[in-house]
C-alpha cells in the first residue's frame, strides 16, 4: 500500500515536471534600448514585447523574487528608483529614472508573473 502511494506520488511529480513552464505568449527578440539594460530574462523568461517605447516579459518565478531582479538589474545600469507600490493583491508599480528618462514598471500576476516596462 505504502509503495503504491509512493509511486503515484512519484508519477505525479514527474508528469508535471515533464509538462513544465509553457506561458501562451509568443517569444519576440529583445531589442534596444531593453537588450543593454541587463534585464533578467535569460532564464525562466519569456520576452513577448520589445520596441522603443515598451518592453513585455513573463517569467516563471513569483512576482517579489521578479520586482527584486529587475530593480537590482535596472540599479545596477545607474536607474534610481523613485517609489515602490505594492499595495495591490495582483501588481507592483515601480517608478525608476536616470537623468531625465523615466520607466514605469507595472509586474503582475500573469502565468506566475508579467513585466510591462514603459519608457516615458
Amino acid at each position: 500500500m505504502k509503495t503504491t502511494i509512493l509511486m503515484s506520488i512519484i508519477a505525479i511529480a514527474l508528469c508535471l515536471t515533464a509538462c513544465g513552464w509553457n506561458p501562451d505568449v509568443t517569444a519576440v527578440q529583445i531589442t534596444e534600448p531593453w537588450a543593454s539594460m541587463g534585464l533578467p530574462v535569460k532564464e525562466n523568461a519569456v520576452v513577448w514585447g520589445s520596441t522603443d517605447k515598451q518592453f513585455k516579459a513573463v517569467h516563471k518565478e513569483d512576482r517579489k523574487a521578479v520586482t527584486t531582479k529587475y530593480v537590482e538589474a535596472l540599479k545596477a545600469k545607474g536607474w534610481a528608483m523613485d517609489s515602490i507600490d505594492e499595495s495591490s493583491a495582483t501588481n507592483t508599480f515601480v517608478d525608476m529614472s536616470k537623468g531625465t528618462d523615466k520607466l514605469k514598471l507595472d509586474i503582475y500576476n500573469f502565468r506566475n508573473t508579467g513585466v510591462i516596462i514603459d519608457k516615458k
